[in-house]
């Protein structure tokens, strides 16, 4: 289940790494081999050349801090970075190559092997796909299977996510009031 997440620590990032690199060329070259690619493909595209491009490594050895979400241009300039720096790689081109940025949303969640990890969400006409750095090819939500996500950002909103209890109503806090959810 997923609940509106009003306001959250992690909006603030989303929005600044969201709005940069609208012309970064390194972003613009990987953008160009997806233009006339129809959605899947162009997801498909992304998925891989991403993967290939960027090494994965933890901020506090690549950048010296804890956490830090990168812009896309940054990360593709030193070609390492986490989880969440490769999803917005991914994102950033795919709205360069024409992915409406309404379609492209960021989980933060658990691995059931790496633990905290991050990746990229695309709905298409075809229904959601996860493009994600541990796997190579492009993956529906059920065939993955690895991933629990526990927020989701997007394009003006987010998400908290949790399971479904009994069948009774619950009072669930968002951080900006309650929001009543009916648990089937």
């Amino acid at each position: 289940a997923a609940l509106g997440g009003g306001g959250t620590f992690y909006d603030a990032r989303f929005r600044r790494v969201a709005a940069t690199d609208a012309r970064d060329p390194l972003v613009m070259n990987l953008a160009a081999a997806g233009v006339g690619l129809d959605p899947v493909a162009k997801l498909q595209m992304v998925q891989r050349a991403i993967n290939q491009r960027i090494r994965w490594m933890h901020d506090l050895d690549n950048m010296g801090v804890a956490d830090f979400w990168a812009n896309a241009g940054e990360t593709l300039r030193r070609g390492t970075g986490d989880s969440e720096d490769i999803a917005i790689v991914k994102m950033q081109v795919l709205k360069a190559a024409g992915f409406s940025p309404k379609d492209l949303y960021i989980s933060i969640g658990r691995h059931n092997v790496r633990g905290a990890h991050v990746l990229l969400l695309a709905r298409t006409a075809s229904g959601f796909f996860v493009l994600d750095d541990t796997v190579q090819n492009l993956m529906t939500p059920a065939q993955h299977g690895r991933f629990t996500p526990i927020m989701t950002l997007g394009q003006g909103s987010s998400w908290v996510h949790g399971r479904r209890i009994g069948g009774s109503t619950r009072i669930a806090s968002t951080g900006s009031g309650a929001t009543r959810a009916k648990a089937k």
